[in-house]
Parts: structure tokens; C-alpha cells; sequence
């Protein structure tokens, strides 16, 4: 990706135009277009099989790792489509980062497991150690872990790993972070400081949230999209979708009847 990136036209961190993806004659996605502003958290809501998933992980390439799915499309990162040829996809994964549904911590202490990114991009020794307490502070953790580093991950509750994981993500300074769902394995006081710490980081980078959990959209977005068998139906403020939806499928699912 290029050093020195441009925001694209309308000022947006992340531009989305007709993106498609196929698996051999499915349709997953079908032609998605929508933008996403610096300093945002916008929830993608929609049923199971709705393509939610699929979407985010479009939006920095790791869609290419299963096997057998095509990409239409393109992609704006700062102006600059991360599918063109020449792209590296582990860059394009720099720059916008990953939570996943699940905690995936390492078999590693809590520093080494936020240093991992790090140490991968051989970051010099002497910046570890604040870059790690400085992510470890945005993803809401450092109180909780800063007396006790070299402890197991393993040893940390659900709550906290999955907010670890965050701070991995966050200690290579990504401008967009992808969250798949990741309070769905998590209770309730748990899931708490995880939405903490989302609308904490919203006002610092872009968000992508993909959640099941309506009240959780409204709880911490600012903006709501809702796909509906691959297709965007319709996006706009958090209130304005989940109170007075313009789209009947839309009214059908925040209501739970489907």
C-alpha cells in the first residue's frame, strides 16, 4: 500500500463500491456500496446467513483465505483499493485489524501476547514496552493487568482475553478495526467492558462492529447497516434505523420477526 495514502473523495477512511463476493454459483454479497468516516463505529446487523461476516472480512482481504470465494469490486483504504494487483494482504491487515467472535489468546504472558504484532513487525526493543502499556490502556485493561504482565493469558477471565485481543490489534496502530461479534461468547458484565471500550475507541478510529444483538447496536453505534440475503437494505443513524426504519425488512428484523 502506498506510503503515503490520500482520504478518498468524500473525506472517508473506508470506501466500499459493488462489492460482491460468489462462493461457485452462490451469491454471498451482491453488489454492497457505503463508506465509513473517520472517528465512527457502525454496526452491521442482520439474521445468520445475511453475509455479515463475509462483508467485514472482505474489507481487509482475509475473505481470500477460505477457499473457493471470488471478489467483485472494490475497496477504498484512503483512496487506494486494496485489491489492486500488487496490494500485500498482510498489509492491508496492518492497517485494518481483527477481533474475532472467540478470544484467541496465545500460550504466552499478557505482554507477550499484546508485543506479538509487535514483534512480528520487529518493532525496536525500546518501544515495546510503552507501545503495550498504551494498548493494553485503550482496550480498557491496563488496570486490571499492569501489576502482574508475565502472568499466563490463559489465566485472565473471557472478558479480559477478548479485550487482550483488542489490544494486540491495537499495538500496531491500525486506522480501522473490524469486531466480529465479540461479545457473543461473553456474559453479561464481560460483554459490558467490552462495549466500554468500543465506544471509547470510536472516538479515536474507525469501527465495524458485526453483531446479532440489536441493543448492543444501539447501545454503542453511531450508525446501523443492515443486510438482509447479501444485499445492503438500508444504513443510516443508529436512532433513525433501529426507531423509524424506512424498509419493511428492516422494521421485520429489529422487531424479531425473523
Amino acid at each position: 500500500m502506498s506510503a503515503t495514502p490520500t482520504a478518498g473523495e468524500g473525506g472517508s477512511v473506508v470506501e466500499v463500491r459493488d462489492l460482491g463476493v460468489n462462493a461457485k454459483e452462490q451469491k454471498i454479497l451482491d453488489s454492497i456500496t457505503l463508506d465509513f468516516a473517520a472517528r465512527s463505529l457502525t454496526a452491521v446487523i442482520g439474521a445468520s446467513g445475511s453475509g455479515k461476516t463475509t462483508f467485514i472480512r472482505s474489507l481487509n482481504r482475509m475473505v481470500e483465505l477460505t477457499p473457493g470465494l471470488s471478489v467483485q469490486g472494490k475497496v477504498f483504504y484512503l483512496g487506494q483499493n486494496i485489491y489492486d494487483r500488487g496490494i500485500d494482504p498482510v498489509l492491508v491487515r496492518r492497517r485494518i485489524g481483527m477481533v474475532f467472535q472467540r478470544p484467541t489468546v496465545f500460550p504466552m504472558s499478557v505482554f507477550e501476547n499484546a508485543a506479538f504484532g509487535l514483534r512480528i513487525l520487529h518493532e525496536e526493543e525500546d518501544n515495546i514496552d510503552p507501545a503495550v502499556q498504551e494498548a493494553l490502556t485503550r482496550a480498557g485493561l491496563w488496570g486490571e493487568v499492569k501489576d502482574d504482565l508475565d502472568r499466563s493469558a490463559f489465566s485472565l477471565s473471557g472478558g479480559q482475553q477478548q479485550r487482550l485481543c483488542i489490544a494486540r490489534a491495537l499495538a500496531i496502530r491500525p486506522r480501522v478495526l473490524l469486531l466480529d461479534e465479540p461479545t457473543s461468547a461473553l456474559d453479561p458484565m464481560a460483554s459490558q467492558h467490552v462495549e466500554a471500550t468500543m465506544r471509547r475507541l470510536k472516538e479515536e478510529i474507525v469501527l465495524i462492529l458485526v453483531t446479532h444483538n440489536v441493543g448492543q447496536a444501539a447501545r454503542v453505534s453511531d450508525r446501523v447497516a443492515f443486510l438482509h440475503t447479501g444485499r445492503l437494505i438500508e444504513v443510516g443513524p443508529t436512532a433513525e434505523i433501529l426507531e423509524r426504519p424506512r424498509e419493511a425488512l428492516t422494521q421485520q428484523f429489529i422487531t424479531g420477526r425473523f
